[in-house]
């Protein structure tokens, strides 16, 4: 499956103060734009290889409950139990095939679904988003899949800009994630993307499995303190200065390496 690492979903109650406590930080950050037919909006902060984090928040509550997009449910949902992360996505340059790979290997898409929103400069952006049908009783979450109406080298000319950051050079490194079944979490993760057996690992967290899977580490960790499926620490790397911001539920480590 050729996927690469796209974006991490971060549900917060105002976008625009976790925009501002990364810009005192020496990031750069914008806003993005809302997504009429959904009921949300957003601000975006890119990191090297086009991945970047998407604070978004929930600004019409009834079109957000019924708009039937599974991210947007899936935010709703989560908002009951508090901020925080709660997806993350993977590129594609061909959804259909996908969905197609999806299918052969036992899975059920859902999708691809339209999506869109304008730009504070004019521009609509447009991208496809695919699904997994959850059929796992929820023991973890699958992630979903996107494509981008302009192609890679497109996004990365328009996008340049925004992924230079007075702080340094940053790359999106790692997502730490919990799951209430480990190993049925790394069986499926490793059939979904045709993956070899984890390397184990402990660190302040606890014990963890780890798969490198589109260019990004993904740390799963079992939920014994507390019952939850969701990402909750992310990991930028490239400069000196290390940085543990806690913001709306989520946190981010920045660190050299």
């Amino acid at each position: 499956m050729n996927v690469a690492f796209d974006h991490l979903v971060h549900l917060t109650e105002r976008p625009e103060q976790a925009k501002a406590a990364f810009e005192q930080l020496g990031f750069t950050s914008i806003h993005g734009g809302r997504h009429p037919s959904w009921g949300t909006y957003n601000a975006l902060c890119y990191f090297d290889h086009l991945r970047y984090i998407e604070w978004i928040g929930i600004a019409d509550e009834q079109t957000a409950k019924t708009c039937g997009n599974p991210l947007i449910a899936q935010l709703v949902a989560d908002r009951e139990d508090g901020n925080g992360f709660s997806q993350f996505a993977f590129r594609t340059n061909d959804i259909e095939t996908l969905a197609a790979q999806l299918k052969n290997k036992g899975f059920t898409p859902i999708g691809p679904l339209p999506g869109s929103r304008q730009r504070y400069d004019g521009k609509r952006l447009t991208w496809t988003m695919l699904f997994i049908e959850d059929d796992i009783d929820g023991a973890f979450r699958y992630p979903f899949f996107i494509q981008w109406g302009d192609d890679d080298d497109v996004r990365m000319n328009e996008l340049a800009p925004l992924i230079r950051h007075p702080v340094g050079s940053l790359f999106l490194s790692s997502i730490s994630v919990y799951t209430l079944d480990l190993r049925r979490t790394i069986d499926v993760y490793r059939r979904l993307f045709g993956l070899p057996d984890p390397r184990f690992g402990r660190d302040e967290a606890g014990a963890y499995a780890e798969l490198a899977v589109g260019g990004i580490t993904l740390h799963f960790y079992e939920a014994h303190r507390q019952p939850s499926t969701r990402p909750f620490l992310c990991r930028l790397v490239g400069i000196q200065e290390q940085h543990r911001i806690e913001i709306d539920g989520g946190t981010y480590i920045v660190s050299r390496s």
